[in-house]
């Protein structure tokens, strides 16, 4: 008897037809997805395009200044001069802490603000000491009680000559004050006081004389000579050299250009 092998059959692959499908069904999935990241990147461009538009846009050039707060201390040239660097920059680009501090550099000013002000302007707020009085000859002392050393003092300004030890100037400025008026009265101009390191002060007159007036009795003294001023000394302040206060019962009066005697005489009451 013959014994017959079983055949083997071969499994059949897949048709052309099958491989089409598959093929179709890739490409679309394939096309799905580089539509959408054409999308993504064209968006994406888009948006880069649009910022670099806006940023550029934004980063208009400092065109021009406005400034506010000038006076005769601080004039609106002098500003100019310092921000002219800013000038053609990028308005965001600017360094408005450098330019601050460059401004405060001048002594005169106390605040110095400066805002952007989209597309091509910067705002400049300026604040600046007001002088009361020339200060120890170099300095000046503020209308809030400050000491400063300027750079530089316009030509025609006319202050009040005060001098003392360093932390006494408002109370050396409160006696120029209290004093100014009374002096006044009678005829006599005041135009400086100076306290020494002990607290005597000597009062400048417009006349170029100068009162001594010690540290005590103050009032006292400067009455003394008062009460006799319009009998004896009016009309001749501009004769006068030096008139000393520290006596117990008179003062003495220093004439110009006179003999020792004489200066040296004392008046009594």
């Amino acid at each position: 008897m013959t014994t017959r092998r079983a055949s083997r059959v071969r499994p059949r692959g897949p048709s052309w037809h099958d491989r089409w499908t598959v093929f179709v069904t890739g490409l679309r999935v394939a096309l799905r997805w580089a539509w959408r990241i054409g999308l993504w990147l064209a968006f994406v461009a888009a948006v880069a395009l649009v910022s670099q538009r806006v940023w550029l846009k934004l980063q208009s050039p400092v065109a021009a200044l406005e400034i506010d707060g000038t006076n005769r201390f601080v004039t609106e040239e002098q500003v100019r001069q310092e921000l002219w660097p800013a000038l053609g920059q990028g308005i965001w680009a600017v360094d408005i802490t450098a330019l601050r501090e460059r401004l405060l550099n001048d002594g005169w000013l106390t605040e110095v603000r400066i805002t952007r002000q989209w597309p091509d302007r910067l705002l400049v707020s300026l604040q600046t000491h007001q002088p009361i009085a020339a200060w120890n000859e170099d300095r000046l002392l503020s209308a809030s009680g400050v000491v400063f050393a300027p750079q530089r003092r316009p030509v025609d300004l006319r202050l009040p000559r005060l001098a003392g030890p360093t932390g006494s100037q408002w109370t050396v400025w409160e006696r120029y004050t209290s004093l100014k008026p009374v002096l006044a009265g009678v005829g006599m101009e005041l135009t400086g006081v100076a306290m020494s390191p002990r607290g005597s002060l000597s009062l400048s007159l417009a006349s170029g004389a100068v009162i001594q007036t010690g540290q005590e009795s103050l009032e006292a003294r400067l009455q003394r000579l008062l009460d006799v001023y319009p009998d004896t000394l009016a009309g001749k302040m501009d004769q006068v050299e030096r008139i000393d206060l520290r006596y117990s019962n008179g003062f003495a009066v220093a004439w110009r250009n006179t003999d020792d005697e004489t200066n040296n005489k004392t008046t009594q009451n």
